[in-house]
């Protein structure tokens, strides 16, 4: 993994809302949000590095139960861009009856925002 383009993020769960937020923990200055899905967000600087996720219905697009995204124990995920494509890779790591589980999220849209290609890693460290 390269340093340069790998950010320490930490996360936060709304569980009355079903909402899982993703944030880096370095000071940035928002620029845009991207709607990847419906209800899975994700923020750019003004640098076009990606700053932060925000998933609505995240149990469900996990399958997990609420409880056990009070306990995530690792999130690694990675951000590709290209000229034609925003894409997502998300892997979380959650405790689930005493045992720690791997849940997967993949999602992409079209790069019509004009954002240079780059490959970004955003982990909890």
């Amino acid at each position: 993994m390269n340093k340069e383009n790998s950010y320490e993020v930490e996360y936060m769960y709304d569980e009355s809302a079903d909402i899982l937020g993703i944030k880096v923990t370095r000071d940035f200055t928002y620029h845009e949000t991207i709607e990847l899905d419906e209800g899975l967000l994700l923020d750019f600087d003004e640098d076009n590095v990606p700053t932060a996720l925000e998933m609505h219905d995240a149990s469900k697009r996990l399958n997990v139960s609420k409880n056990s995204l009070k306990k995530i124990i690792f999130c690694k995920m990675k951000v590709i861009v290209d000229t034609k494509s925003i894409s997502i890779n998300a892997i979380f790591g959650v405790k689930n009856h005493n045992k720690e589980n791997k849940h997967e999220l993949e999602s992409f849209t079209s790069n019509n925002y004009n954002i240079p290609n780059m490959e970004t890693n955003l982990v909890t460290i």
